[in-house]
């Protein structure tokens, strides 16, 4: 597995944001993109995800989530509770290059990767989250939400997340859960478009995020996850699958910083028929509220997109690619600082094939999103790491 270093001293912390399509299992995300990102959605069967085991202070899969079935196709599959678990593994460390302005591998990655990165607690066995096995028909599209308890029992700093989904996925948000239990897996009630604080998010159906030195992505006290996760299997055959995040903690104290993600959602756009040819532009803005230090910077779009490109008002292109599926991530390191008040316009280009209005919408192969992302430092509020207009909550 690939992974990229984020090199020298960062005094900072990280969230996720992610989103995307894959048509096999490489490593990308929203700030660690697999540089052979593919042009298309997921395709062919095949199963995902490995269940977990062991046991650690074990709370039990559980589903609940505000999200429903595709609007591409039919949301099918068994349903049941998934598995909170410990591993005796090292979980999700692995070494790399050093760190770029474009990604290549399955995570940011500090200089201590491998089994003796300094931040980690070792003495706490990894825990795994396990979504119950789903199935996504032919030509089907599906999201699936699934609730699980805070598996320590108390406030700790994620160091690590290491993620497999399969084949199939298209992307993934571990949101924060307050008072969670136990629920089966199920439809998400509200569909693509659930969104609200989360922690991790990812378009690959493999990714490992290690955080570097200092830093962590929080869980608060009684604070636990509902995993969402969106499928789409363009293939012949049904897919089986499934969804593991293990996760490593940091030692206590250690981290001092804290990072959030920084999630600007065009959630108004369309795209005209008439937009043949070279296509037309979506294009919005949005003014940051605090200093913030970028780490990296992606986007989010779907199959009709053939360009993406993101500016500030004071000159700096933060991220610009001709892929609207698993993008290569720009990682900037050192963070990249902007001050207060500096806008941020991101446009994305849509080709519209299909004689009718397309308009902002879950599925990514009916609907367009023009979804800027990054990676950013400091969070004001670790129960609330997303900054963004009401807008841009609209979902994936």
């Amino acid at each position: 597995m690939n992974t990229i270093r984020w090199i020298g001293l960062l005094t900072i912390a990280a969230s996720v944001a992610a989103y995307g399509c894959s048509s096999n299992p490489q490593q990308s995300n929203i700030f660690s993109g697999d540089d052979s990102g593919t042009a298309g959605p997921s395709e062919d069967a095949g199963n995902g995800g490995a269940s977990s085991s062991g046991a650690s202070s074990g709370s039990t899969g559980s589903s609940g989530g505000n999200a429903s079935g595709g609007s591409s196709g039919a949301s099918g599959g068994s349903s049941g509770s998934g598995t909170s678990s410990s591993s005796s593994s090292s979980g999700a460390s692995s070494s790399g290059g050093s760190g770029s302005s474009s990604s290549s591998g399955s995570g940011l990655i500090t200089d201590d990767g491998g089994d003796d990165n300094p931040d980690i607690d070792y003495s706490v066995a990894p825990i795994t989250l396990t979504m119950s096995q789903f199935t996504v028909p032919a030509g089907g599209e599906v999201f699936y939400c699934q609730t699980f308890a805070n598996p320590w029992g108390k406030q700790v700093d994620v160091k690590t997340y290491s993620l497999d989904m399969g084949v199939g996925s298209h992307h993934m948000f571990a949101f924060y859960a307050t008072n969670a239990s136990a629920v089966a897996l199920a439809p998400c009630p509200s569909g693509g478009l659930t969104f609200g604080p989360y922690t991790f998010s990812a378009q690959s159906p493999m990714l490992t995020t290690t955080y570097p030195q200092s830093v962590g992505a929080t869980i608060p006290n009684g604070t636990g996850f509902q995993l969402m996760v969106h499928y789409l299997n363009t293939g012949s055959t049904t897919i089986t699958s499934s969804v593991n995040l293990t996760m490593m903690i940091a030692k206590p104290n250690v981290v001092t910083n804290h990072a959030g993600a920084l999630f600007l959602n065009n959630a108004t756009m369309t795209v005209a028929a008439s937009c043949t040819g070279t296509g037309c532009p979506s294009t919005e803005s949005y003014t940051l509220s605090q200093d913030v230090n970028l780490l990296s910077a992606n986007s989010h779009m779907h199959k009709y997109a053939t360009n993406f490109v993101a500016t500030t008002s004071t000159g700096i292109t933060l991220f610009t690619t001709t892929q609207w599926a698993e993008p290569p991530a720009k990682v900037f390191s050192p963070a990249l600082p902007l001050s207060a008040g500096t806008s941020i316009t991101w446009t994305c280009t849509d080709v519209n094939t299909t004689g009718e209005e397309l308009t902002f919408g879950e599925s990514a192969v009916t609907n367009v999103m023009c979804i800027y992302t990054s990676i950013f430092y400091p969070v004001s509020d670790v129960t609330n790491p997303v900054l963004g207009s009401l807008a841009g909550f609209a979902g994936l």
